[in-house]
């Protein structure tokens, strides 16, 4: 992996953008998933934890779970 040389607060320290910037994943989608992968501890956390389901859906780990699962449909062409 790369360095990041220029970190920019705010947008480099977000976990999926340091996968892109240094050349740990190729694409948005493998960026994500890797980091995805690396957050299951936490997402059973989150589910096993107090949250009602409404703040669950709301947390932005969960969200980007949900959008990341479901772009092999919505990408689909059927």
């Amino acid at each position: 992996m790369r360095p990041i040389p220029n970190p920019i607060p705010g947008v480099t320290d977000d976990p999926v953008i340091r996968l892109l910037l240094t050349g740990a994943a190729r694409t948005l989608h493998e960026a994500e998933e890797m980091y995805l992968d690396a957050a299951l501890p936490d997402i059973l956390e989150l589910i096993a934890g107090p949250l009602s389901n409404e703040e669950l859906a709301e947390h932005p780990l969960m969200q980007l779970l949900l959008a990341h699962g479901s772009r092999g449909w919505e990408d689909s062409i059927l």
